[in-house]
């Protein structure tokens, strides 16, 4: 048995010559016993040739002789020996040096050629070709394997640290372009080496040394970009994507404004050409893998969507679309054609420039990074249609996500919907464009801080945008349900859309009106061109309509096409039952034709339209009150003219008198009697209504002034000379008065309902005191309840014609103040009293 205090011994002993490393020793480590050599020689004694000593083993086939099986045995020492020798002189001479600290000197490739011994080539032979040249040795070792294994441990202890440190101390551009130095210094000591194996494998065997030189270089490359990648990345990342931006001329701050493409230059082209020296400087050096390949494909991606929403944001202008209608380049000369979009054939600007953008900048530097990286030598046409569709699918999400601003902004954003219109072509964009705006319109509109106004001018400008968006009115249809929901819940609903079918379109042109009534609606309905309902059933059919297209494939089963949008149609239609409209219809038309004077146009315009839609059979009510109004005109002109109730010319006359004398007056106002008495006096016209066909009118019944009362009585004895088969009941809560006050130091004309009159009726006085009444008084008095009698007294305080004196005691303000004369209060001023009432009243049959 081996004695352990000697194997101990010649363990350290031999450590003492070949320090411990972590990869294979330069030797095997089983050596046979060979003797130790003297100071200075090498290992295993001197070179000589040791053929003669132990002779090659005799050829025989007697296998039990001990003379041959002691032959067979000097053979295997032999060939050990010479094998040992020739890896402990070819280790020695590939053996890495430490790396060089200083990068900026130049350092010698280890071993120079001029100093391998002459024997070199030799011994190499006996490590590269064992099984031919020494096939008694055992236990030999591959000495690729062995390069690698140095290779490894060498970048691990040397160069790594060196890049960590680097990486501290150096800022992240300095670090990167360090980094590269250091790994390419590292590769040319690495493949050194291995190109004196290569050269030496390629005289005797040219075949052999290419899979063994690219395994080689994959297991570098595959150490280096697991151990560097990761610290280098982020400074990586940093500098190439700024350089990528400036080739891309995308602007490098990170504001929300919109910002212009800068247009190639020198310093495009400058930082193009960095980029692609960057990128063969990874590949060389084995970064340019999957982990940058990744990177920079995120990059790219993340270019486009800052594209889009730098340059495409908020613009929405249809006019700058419709400037790239035709086929003649941004340029403006004749002949440039314009970059083809995807499946459309006259696209918006957005779409047009996103396509110009992607085809010569975009498309071109990713053809010419996967050149350098050798993925691929060129991108096909296919390929540069499918950055569009990436592209146009990026502006789609932008337009969706703007898509509730759009419809606000309507009919100024007919831009960012010639957009949509571009990129929704597929019935899943469809499907999420509808979830997403009907998921902004219930957060943003649905709900009780909205006013109904505001929900309804929102619903308008839907369906303009829809249509446009989509004339099949599908998308509307998705999206519209939960909003016709919740007007059916608002009370208001159908009164604030009557009242903007009635208002009066020049309206629209007054500050404010716009705000308070849907103004739009007496825009459509005045506008000829609306049609006031589309009933094509065989569209289908219509031959000559050069703009069919068939029927969307998310369409419903019972699906009708509409070619207009409809505006009014659709929003009665989401009204719900008919029977809610028509009778909020007869309440409105009823008060306006109670309130004023007229032909009624609009009215009339309006029910000849819910006529068609609602047939006329449920409007017959609102056919009544109109032609009660029409009638009660001519009725009222002839009462007025046999009773002789119109102001005489005389009256006339002496009012406009009056009239020009107080523009000259600068003091307190005088006047005769007789004048006096033309302009006190009262006059009055009446509409009569149809008992039945009317909706309920609250009255409030009251004394009226005496005057009026004997005007009243005079025109009930007219109108029984017309009408001796019927009876008028007098509604005078109903009626309209102008009221004209003449006061110390200025008039006042107001537009006032009869109670309101009567209440200042009853301060007038023809003596120098003015009276005072309190609520008490004028409630007994006038024979009218308290709260309508306070209801006119604070009217007439806030015009500042009355004042409280005591606690519910009012007094005529004849004078005012400095600074109540500064209250734009009363502006309207004419001189002369006179109380002109239009009663209303019910024939009874």
């Amino acid at each position: 048995m081996t004695n352990p205090r000697s194997s101990t011994r010649e363990n350290r002993v031999f450590d003492s010559v070949f320090a411990a490393r972590e990869i294979s020793q330069p030797t095997p480590h089983a050596t046979p016993d060979t003797g130790f050599t003297a100071p200075g020689q090498r290992f295993g004694g001197p070179l000589v040739d040791i053929s003669h000593v132990f002779p090659a083993p005799p050829s025989s086939n007697n296998r039990d002789d001990p003379r041959s099986l002691s032959q067979e045995e000097s053979s295997y020492v032999k060939d050990k020996v010479r094998w040992d020798r020739s890896w402990h002189i070819v280790t020695h001479a590939l053996l890495l040096p430490d790396f060089p600290q200083n990068l900026n000197a130049t350092v010698p490739l280890q071993p120079q050629k001029e100093s391998i011994d002459g024997a070199f080539d030799h011994f190499l032979d006996n490590v590269l070709y064992p099984q031919d040249r020494l096939p008694f040795a055992r236990d030999t070792e591959d000495i690729f394997e062995w390069h690698t294994q140095q290779v490894r441990s060498h970048f691990l202890h040397q160069v790594l640290p060196l890049i960590i440190h680097s990486r501290r101390t150096q800022a992240p551009d300095v670090f990167v372009r360090s980094c590269l130095k250091i790994l390419e210094i590292a590769h040319h000591q690495y493949l050194h080496g291995l190109a004196i194996l290569k050269e030496h494998m390629d005289i005797s065997a040219p075949s052999t040394s290419m899979p063994i030189l690219a395994k080689f270089r994959r297991d570098l490359h595959a150490i280096i970009s697991k151990s560097v990648m990761e610290p280098l990345s982020a400074a990586l990342r940093g500098l190439l994507e700024r350089r990528i931006y400036t080739v891309l001329g995308l602007p490098l701050t990170n504001g929300n404004e919109n910002s212009a493409i800068v247009p190639e230059d020198s310093y495009s082209e400058e930082a193009c050409r960095q980029i692609l020296k960057l990128v063969e400087s990874l590949r060389n050096v084995g970064l340019a893998g999957e982990t940058f390949q990744v990177a920079f494909a995120d990059i790219m991606n993340n270019s486009m969507t800052k594209y889009v929403y730098r340059c495409c944001k908020g613009l929405w202008d249809s006019e700058d679309g419709n400037s790239y209608s035709n086929a003649t380049g941004s340029s403006g000369k004749e002949g440039v054609v314009l970059p083809r979009a995807a499946h459309h054939s006259s696209p918006s600007r957005c779409v047009t420039d996103l396509c110009e953008w992607i085809e010569n900048r975009y498309a071109k530097l990713t053809v010419q990074v996967l050149s350098v990286l050798d993925i691929k030598t060129q991108v096909s046409w296919g390929d540069k249609e499918k950055y569009k569709e990436m592209g146009i699918g990026r502006l789609a999400e932008l337009r969706i996500n703007e898509l509730f601003d759009i419809v606000k902004n309507w009919p100024r954003s007919g831009g960012a919907l010639d957009d949509l219109r571009t990129a929704i072509t597929t019935p899943q964009r469809r499907l999420h464009l509808t979830e997403a705006f009907a998921n902004t319109l219930n957060e943003k509109l649905l709900h009780p801080g909205a006013s109904t106004l505001q929900i309804l001018q929102t619903y308008i400008s839907m369906i303009w945008s829809f249509h446009a968006l989509d004339n099949s009115k599908v998308l509307l249809d998705r999206v519209a349900y939960p909003l016709q929901l919740y007007l059916c819940s608002r009370e208001d609903t159908v009164r604030i859309i009557i009242t903007g079918l009635l208002a009066d379109p020049e309206d629209s042109q007054e500050k404010g009106t716009s705000v308070e009534k849907l103004v739009e609606l007496a825009h459509l309905l005045n506008n000829v061109s609306e049609k006031i309902e589309q009933r094509v059933n065989d569209e289908d059919l219509d031959w000559h309509d050069m703009e069919w297209v068939p029927d969307p494939v998310d369409a419903g089963p019972g699906y009708k096409r509409s070619k207009n949008a409809d505006i009014i149609g659709t929003l009665i239609g989401a009204l719900g039952t008919q029977d809610v409209f028509i009778k909020e219809f007869q309440n409105i038309i009823g008060e306006n034709m109670l309130k004023y004077d007229g032909a009624f146009e609009r009215e009339i315009k309006v029910l000849e339209l819910l006529k068609v839609r609602f047939g006329e059979a449920p409007l017959q009510a609102c056919e009544v009150m109109l032609k009660d109004i029409q009638d009660s005109g001519r009725v009222n002109g002839l009462i007025r003219k046999n009773q002789k109730l119109n102001v005489t010319p005389d009256e006339e006359a002496a009012v406009s008198s009056h009239r020009a004398e107080k523009q000259h007056r600068q003091t307190r106002r005088s006047g005769g009697p007789g004048l006096q008495e033309a302009v006190e006096k009262p006059s009055i016209n009446a509409k009569i209504l149809s008992r039945l066909f009317w909706p309920q009118l609250q009255d409030d019944n009251f004394l009226v002034p005496s005057e009026i009362a004997a005007l009243q009585k005079s025109y009930e004895e007219g109108f029984a000379s017309l009408k001796a088969s019927r009876k008028l009941t007098w509604l005078h809560a109903l009626g309209q008065a102008t009221v004209e006050l003449e006061l110390e130091d200025r008039t006042i004309v107001e537009e006032v309902h009869t109670w309101q009159a009567t209440v200042i009726w009853a301060f007038q006085s023809d003596n120098e005191t003015a009276p005072q009444h309190s609520v008490e008084q004028l409630v007994e008095h006038l024979e009218m309840e308290e709260p309508l009698v306070r209801s006119a007294l604070k009217f007439w305080v806030n015009k500042l014609v009355l004042h409280e004196v005591s606690p519910s005691t009012f007094a005529v303000l004849e004078t005012l103040n400095q600074e109540d004369r500064a209250r734009p209060t009363h502006k309207r001023l004419l001189p002369r009293w006179q109380m002109t009432t239009t009663g209303m009243m019910r024939a009874n049959s």
